[in-house]
């Protein structure tokens, strides 16, 4: 066969010149074996099984493929529940999925939640557990305990968050001790959440001092008299104060407002000082220091302080 090729190349008409063959006759003129095209995909696949022959390549040109074992062991492609083939060739089963229950089916993530002294927030997570979505109903709790879902209605497999918030401004002293149904509207499934806590009272004023207790007008001579009083308040909370305001009414019916920088704290007790300064007019200046705690609750206490004239 090469020689009839290089022969062919050498009478340069593209044809294989005319050799005879053994027996005499002339021999078809010599054509290459054509090719495919470049972009003409070729696959073999040889699938082997025990005591079976691999399998023939098929012919040129013809694009076969045959889908990968992750394919056929893909849980998407098997029943629920059913051993794949492809697994139970490699010796792997597949994981059995439970099927979704029929209807709108609704979870919560827990039943108990317990803030404590000191925690105002939580969150509990709805999940619909069946094939259709499910409306929540929250039953009643307190004014000043909320339970609140993010969505009303909760999707197929989807979570959404249920927050509670507990005021503790306005909750009462002791201990919270609430449950709060939540079920589905529509459907099946919820649970009865208990919530508990542990609620602070408000703060305590021990004592509030002004000094000097009397003071003479302002723009006298400095040499007759101080013009300005300290005023000193002493509290005790549990849970920690947040801030100490003094709000004064002055002769004349003007009103002022001073925060009151914290002094020396030990435990529960801490105490808190201001400047409280002089009127123009004679007369008395009525104050109030109201003491505010972490949780937002008040206590308040009243004083006095009277303005003098200037002596003459």
């Amino acid at each position: 066969m090469s020689l009839a090729l290089i022969l062919g190349r050498l009478a340069g008409d593209g044809r294989a010149a005319g050799p005879t063959n053994r027996s005499g006759g002339p021999t078809a003129p010599f054509a290459p074996a054509a090719q495919g095209p470049s972009d003409v995909l070729t696959a073999t696949t040889t699938t082997h099984r025990p005591g079976a022959a691999a399998s023939s390549t098929p012919a040129a040109g013809i694009a076969t493929s045959t889908a990968p074992a992750s394919v056929l062991a893909s849980p998407s492609a098997v029943p629920s529940g059913v051993r794949s083939r492809a697994a139970g060739q490699s010796g792997a089963a597949a994981v059995p999925v439970a099927p979704r229950p029929t209807g709108s089916v609704l979870a919560v993530s827990a039943t108990t939640v317990d803030l404590g002294p000191v925690d105002s927030v939580w969150r509990l997570d709805l999940r619909g557990e069946g094939t259709a979505p499910v409306d929540v109903a929250v039953g009643a709790s307190p004014s000043w305990l909320a339970v609140v879902p993010d969505r009303p209605r909760v999707n197929p497999g989807a979570d959404v968050p249920l927050v509670i918030t507990l005021d503790r401004s306005v909750a009462p002293p002791g201990p919270v001790d609430v449950t709060v149904p939540v079920s589905a509207r529509n459907g099946v499934g919820g649970a009865d959440v208990h919530i508990t806590a542990s609620v602070d009272g408000p703060p305590r004023i021990l004592s509030m001092v002004a000094a000097p207790d009397r003071v003479s007008r302002a723009g006298c001579p400095s040499a007759a008299g101080v013009a300005q009083a300290t005023v000193t308040v002493t509290a005790l909370d549990e849970t920690g104060i947040f801030a100490v305001e003094l709000t004064a009414v002055l002769p004349g019916g003007r009103t002022t407002t001073e925060s009151l920088s914290l002094g020396q704290a030990t435990g529960n007790r801490s105490t808190w000082t201001g400047q409280l300064a002089s009127a123009q007019d004679p007369g008395t200046i009525n104050y109030t220091a109201t003491v505010t705690d972490l949780e937002g609750r008040r206590a308040q206490s009243p004083g006095s302080l009277v303005v003098l004239p200037c002596p003459s």
